[in-house]
Parts: structure tokens; sequence; C-alpha cells
């Protein structure tokens, strides 16, 4: 994965992330930890390994991550200001270093922010294209993949906003879980020859509680197909999703799905490499 033009000095631990949370392809920064296991890290979205990383934020209890700036090169000016206001606050557990913000101009949120006011006016025209460049920045963003598919539907562009909403599937789920209406669009529409849509259509996206799952077996024949067809990101994508998921489930439950977490970190690393030329495992 490609590495920043300038590391400015810091600390990045000596493995990238395997799979599935942290999510694969996340690489913290020992600079950037807020202790309990929360930190900052550089982050290359599937698919963009070629690409500069954008910094995350993991928040390791929660199991879930957050888009933080658009470049290290932010990173390192926010992080610099902020020890520069609250060094002694830095290691305090109840202080939260997000009070101090940076402009960056390139964070896909300045440009949902703008979108967001042409829908509260009624302009659906003119909100897409900054949607459009908003998750183009950040594909993980399920707020910009929802936002996008319902305006789509407010112009009755329903194929772009199915493509939208399929998006949002494929979104690593560890940045959230595909919106309730993403989905309703997905559940209404003509799945086709898409796996994907059609996989989606039976689904009832809820995990955890239950002693059996047929969402998961789904999900596999998903993969499957994927892989059938030659649509090698959908497969590596639902595939992470899939087991971000199961991993959060019972060991019990693990256990009837034969759930082996270290095989799959294995067989996913392979799977990365055959399909994208990089098996995400190091920043070079």
């Amino acid at each position: 994965m490609r590495a920043p033009a300038h590391l400015h000095d810091l600390t990045f631990d000596t493995e990238v992330a395997a799979g599935p949370y942290p999510p694969q392809g996340f690489l913290p920064i020992a600079e950037g930890a807020l202790g309990n296991g929360d930190c900052f890290g550089l982050y290359w979205p599937l698919g963009r390994e070629g690409a500069l990383p954008l910094v995350c934020e993991m928040f390791h209890d929660e199991g879930r991550m957050v888009y933080s700036h658009s470049s290290l090169d932010v990173f390192v000016h926010w992080l610099g200001i902020n020890r520069a206001l609250d060094e002694d606050a830095w290691d305090d557990d109840e202080w939260d270093p997000r009070a101090h913000d940076v402009d960056d101009a390139d964070s896909p949120f300045r440009l949902v922010e703008s979108a967001q006011g042409h829908v509260a006016a009624g302009e659906p025209a003119a909100a897409i294209p900054l949607l459009d460049a908003a998750t183009a920045a950040f594909p993980d963003l399920q707020k910009g993949w929802a936002m996008l598919a319902g305006q789509h539907m407010r112009l009755r562009n329903a194929e772009l906003a199915v493509r939208a909403a399929r998006s949002a599937v494929l979104a690593n789920w560890a940045f959230g879980v595909p919106e309730a209406g993403v989905l309703r669009i997905l559940k209404s529409a003509h799945a086709g020859a898409d796996p994907v849509v059609a996989m989606a259509q039976q689904m009832g996206f809820a995990f955890g509680g239950a002693r059996n799952n047929p969402d998961y077996a789904l999900m596999q024949a998903c993969i499957d197909r994927c892989w059938q067809i030659g649509d090698r990101e959908a497969a590596l994508r639902l595939s992470h999703n899939r087991c971000y998921v199961l991993a959060a489930e019972t060991v019990s439950f693990q256990e009837r799905e034969r759930f082996d977490l270290p095989a799959w970190q294995l067989a996913f690393r392979e799977q990365c490499r055959l399909a994208l030329g990089d098996d995400r495992q190091r920043m070079q």
C-alpha cells in the first residue's frame, strides 16, 4: 500500500491490521493512541492501495471506526495543535482531543455538509455531484451513500439510486451499517442478475442474539457468486463485512458456523494479493 511522502517521524505499528476489526488495511499510529485501545491510524479503503491513505479513528470497545482526516499531513497538523494546547491533558482518559479541530479542505464531510444544504432547500440535482465527490473520496461513507441514493430517488433515477444503495452494502461496516432507507430501496428494486441486490432483498440485516441466522449463508452464497462472475472487489468487501459481524457473535455461534478467524485472515490476505495485486499487509 502506498506510503505518504512524509511520515513526520511518527511511530507506526509493525503490522497492518489483518481484519475484520480493526479493519484490514488500518495501520495504528503510536502518537495517536488515546488509551483503552482507542487510537488514530492510516487507512487504505479496499481497492485504493495505490492511493495515499486517509486517517481514521478506532473506538476499540465500541467496535467501530470513524473517518478523521483526509491525509497524514492534516492529521500531524491537528496533532501538533492539540498537543500544544493540551499537553498535560493528552493522557487524561476524560479529555476529548477533538475539541480543537483544523481546517481539512479535502474532507468528504465538507461536501456532505454542503449537500445537506441543497437537500434542505429541495435541490437534489445540486446535492448529487457533491455526494458523488464525497463517496469517491471515501468509499466507506455510509451517510454519503444513503443521501446519494435518496436524492436519486427524489429525481426518479431508480437505477442510480440502486447503484448507490448497493455501494452502501459493500462499504466497510466497521464505519457503519447500511441505513434503513438504503435497504428499502434495494428491497423494492429489480435485482436482475446482480447477486448483491438479490442478497440484500433476502437478508434481515440483524446480527447477534439469535441461535441461527440465515443471513450468513446468504452472504457466503453471494460472495461465492461474485467470485464466479469476476466481481472481485464486491466479493472481498462482502467477505470482510461478513467476518466483521460474525466475529462479534458468541463463541458457540461461531462454532456452529465453523468460523475460524486466523484461517479467514490468511485466506483474505491471499485473496487480496491475487485480486488486487496487493495483500494489504504492508506500507511501501
